[in-house]
């Protein structure tokens, strides 16, 4: 169960692309080493491969890194079947791997992390992606064994270190066809792997299953991740008072210090990663639905109430989802059966699970949605499921000119000190997250901006 965390509609043939890649996109870098270097990559997943290489050819440290992430997307997720040291002994198996899995795109952040190579990570959203609050998190990344039995989170380590305590570590004996690979050539007789979790506590680890205390995990890395939308120019990152409540959004994050983001990144090796969906950004599960029909149900997805605070209690929270996702299947499936005409009943109850302050308008702006669409784009919505979490954001021209022009100002602040040690750009046109009649346009437009700032590119 993984809403807010992007997936590819059909993973592509891993060993044709690391093939195409080990003759192209990863040949020795050429030019002059002063250069910056620039990689661009389809798959956002092989932006690991590009740092790693970037580090064999010492273009970047090993460790110590921070990297500046601007996208539509956290990719802070990791695998549920990848065994975590894979990261350290096979790094072709771990591209192979993230290739394969549906939801390897937003995978490649953590193995990074786990790896050694990044102690800080800013997220740079734009306004209208919200799967994590704003906050600078204080947060370890680590391995640990998953308890399938509760709901995919993480085993306490008193269960799976005995025999004897009732809990059982291991797989069943058959794999069915179509599972992961990396759960059929699971070593140790099949015992279920130590694979990469995080121990921030907000709602999107969480329902991805790769929360865990840091108190159970074993090889844990600091990090350093920072949530923000673009500073405006002049302004340095927002102030944020935590909240001593617990479960409030904000708890276990560090406040933010009144410093601009040259501070951030001065005297620091550092990584520029872009996503061209950070400038226009489509969801390729409503292909079909139109945008205006498509926001209202996104826009309940995410005010549901229990997503709207940090995870104080794994098991109320999922017990809260489920009655979420009982309650809210029932007024699509009975609108689509009625062809648009929502079940008052329903529809109040699936009020009471969400923000009073927003109750009125949200159900209001739902009842809407549901009347105008038609029926192929109900089913569409109802087949995404909670997919439709995810960021979706026609833009015009002169929006896209309007954001250009902010990353470009950012980027001059940025690096008003120092200049990235390398910069990763992701198109994301193929999975369906970067509509592809502004690819061209917005990569031209990167790349140009990067030659003004820091001149030639290798």
């Amino acid at each position: 169960h993984t809403p807010r965390v992007r997936f590819r509609i059909k993973a592509p043939s891993p060993c044709r692309e690391l093939e195409a890649m080990a003759r192209g996109a990863m040949k020795r870098l050429r030019g002059n080493s002063r250069d910056l270097p620039v990689y661009i990559c389809e798959y956002h997943d092989e932006a690991l491969r590009c740092i790693h290489h970037g580090i064999r050819r010492r273009r970047l440290p090993f460790s110590d890194l921070t990297m500046v992430h601007l996208d539509a997307h956290p990719d802070m997720s990791a695998s549920a079947t990848l065994p975590a040291d894979v990261v350290f002994e096979s790094p072709h198996d771990l591209y192979c791997a993230l290739r394969k899995d549906a939801g390897g795109i937003a995978q490649w952040i953590l193995p990074a992390v786990y790896g050694g190579h990044f102690k800080c990570v800013w997220w740079v959203r734009p306004s209208w992606a919200e799967q994590i609050a704003d906050g600078d998190y204080a947060v370890a990344v680590g391995r640990a064994r998953r308890a399938p039995e509760n709901g995919g989170g993480f085993a306490p380590r008193a269960m799976v270190a005995g025999s004897g305590g009732g809990y059982s570590s291991r797989l069943p004996s058959v794999v069915e066809e179509g599972a992961s690979p990396d759960l059929a050539s699971l070593d140790n007789g099949g015992v279920i792997p130590e694979t990469i979790c995080i121990s921030c506590p907000e709602p999107y680890f969480v329902e991805d299953g790769i929360y865990c205390p840091e108190s159970e995990m074993s090889g844990a890395k600091p990090l350093r991740f920072l949530v923000s939308e673009l500073p405006e120019s002049g302004a340095s990152l927002a102030s944020m008072e935590a909240d001593q409540e617990p479960g409030a959004r904000s708890a276990g994050a560090i406040r933010f210090d009144d410093r601009s983001a040259t501070d951030l990144v001065a005297g620091q090796a550092w990584t520029l990663d872009v996503c061209l969906d950070f400038f226009a950004c489509g969801n390729p599960f409503l292909k079909q639905t139109r945008p205006s029909i498509a926001a209202p149900f996104m826009a309940v997805q995410n005010a549901a109430t229990f997503r709207q605070q940090s995870v104080v209690s794994v098991t109320e929270f999922h017990s809260a989802r489920d009655t979420f996702d009982k309650v809210y299947n029932t007024v699509l499936q009975g609108a689509l059966a009625a062809e648009g005409e929502a079940d008052p009943d329903a529809v109040e109850a699936l009020g009471a699970l969400l923000p009073e302050a927003q109750r009125a308008t949200l159900l209001a702006d739902l009842r809407s949605a549901l009347r105008d669409a038609r029926l192929s784009e109900l089913q569409e919505v109802v087949e995404a499921v909670d997919m439709v979490c995810l960021p979706l954001h026609p833009v015009t021209e002169a929006e896209v000119n309007e954001r250009m022009a902010a990353f470009d100002d950012f980027l001059g602040r940025l690096c008003a000190e120092s200049k990235p040690c390398a910069v990763t750009i992701a198109r994301s046109v193929v999975d369906g997250f970067c509509p592809m009649r502004w690819h061209c346009m917005l990569e031209q437009g990167v790349l140009e901006i990067l030659r003004r700032r820091f001149g030639a590119l290798d």
